[in-house]
């Protein structure tokens, strides 16, 4: 397991990494567009998540994305549980826009029920 504590020569060097330089490069850079030695470039693939998201990176967690992308399905179904039975109260609310587009859903929906009788 990783050490939690971030170490000050990595941090140092994160903190002069320029994390929007070209992402067409496999190589860091400083923030003063130096590209980084073979030994910075080491030690900045060496570091941790924490390391990296305690200098500023926006590190990509793939298993917080899917349990966010699990939890927006979660969050419309229940929605939909109060919604569908309670429609009307939200039409006060809409835009005309709005309001026209739930008119032809609506009348798409009930043509589709009329056909299943």
């Amino acid at each position: 397991m990783p050490d939690p504590t971030p170490r000050p020569h990595v941090m140092a060097l994160l903190f002069d990494m320029d994390f929007n330089g070209p992402k067409d490069s496999l190589v860091f850079r400083h923030l003063d567009g130096r590209l980084f030695t073979e030994e910075e470039q080491a030690i900045a693939s060496g570091a941790t998540i924490e390391e990296l998201q305690a200098a500023g990176a926006h590190v990509h967690n793939l298993d917080a994305e899917a349990e966010a992308g699990e939890a927006i399905v979660e969050l419309a179904e229940l929605l939909f549980k109060y919604v569908i039975p309670n429609y009307k109260v939200l039409i006060p609310f809409m835009t005309h826009e709005d309001m026209l587009e739930f008119g032809r859903l609506e009348s798409i929906i009930v043509a589709g029920a009329d056909a299943e009788d």
